[in-house]
């Protein structure tokens, strides 16, 4: 076996012994897939030993991205200096646009970045509600399918978008894009910014709640305005 693991504190260490790069893949591959490890490799981080062997770019983004299609985060390697300078590599070019995720707990599903079909832009979308205690910031738009509840919070450089009921705090345009905007199928934030702008929604009871029509919040004459987002 070329591949070991390991439980820590802050996630798990994956070392990596010698041997052909593509079996050293595909054995991780297998012990990924394995139905009885799965839920314990699922959301987790990743330390990558790799002792003495040279990693290369190529090769950490192809692992990045076996480790992502389970769910898996790679957050440090340690190494000789070579693989060390191909992960500084990798995460320089992951910085712009930026992505800062907080959670109090493990997130049940993975954050994708994607490209928005209509200006080629990079977008965060979150494939799952977002808790109390979640806060996401992304130098792009948010798009999130599923609810965000009070106490949760979405800064993003550009738009946001709520497939779902927005309760938390958010703010668009954090960069200082007024042009940006605010979009859910049901709109009640707790607080909303857009910009340097600021504005609190109303109160709304439950029924009322369920009832309203996707809106969108805007700024026009210096003041954030709702308004259905068919219009």
């Amino acid at each position: 076996m070329t591949i070991s693991f390991k439980g820590t504190r802050e996630g798990i260490a994956i070392t990596i012994g010698d041997g052909d790069w593509r079996q050293v893949l595909d054995e991780l591959t297998i012990q990924l897939a394995r139905p009885q490890t799965q839920s314990f490799f699922r959301g987790a981080r990743v330390l990558l030993e790799t002792g003495h062997r040279a990693i290369d770019v190529a090769q950490l983004e192809t692992l990045i991205a076996l480790l992502s299609q389970n769910d898996m985060t790679l957050s440090a390697v340690s190494g000789e200096r070579r693989t060390q300078e191909a992960f500084a590599q990798v995460r320089a070019a992951l910085s712009p646009p930026e992505m800062i995720v907080e959670e109090k707990t493990p997130p049940p599903a993975p954050v994708a970045i994607v490209e928005t079909p209509t200006e080629g832009a990079p977008a965060m979308l979150i494939h799952r509600p977002v808790r109390s205690g979640q806060r996401y910031r992304y130098a792009g738009t948010i798009i999130v399918i599923g609810d965000v509840n009070p106490g949760a919070e979405l800064i993003a450089d550009g738009d946001v978008i709520v497939w779902g009921k927005l309760r938390g705090v958010v703010h668009a345009g954090a960069a200082g894009n007024a042009q940006a905007f605010v979009g859910a199928l049901v709109l009640a934030p707790t607080q909303l910014r857009i910009g340097r702008y600021i504005a609190r929604a109303p109160d709304l009871n439950d029924k009322r709640t369920y009832t309203l029509t996707a809106e969108v919040a805007r700024v026009r004459d210096d003041t954030i305005v709702v308004e259905p987002w068919n219009e």
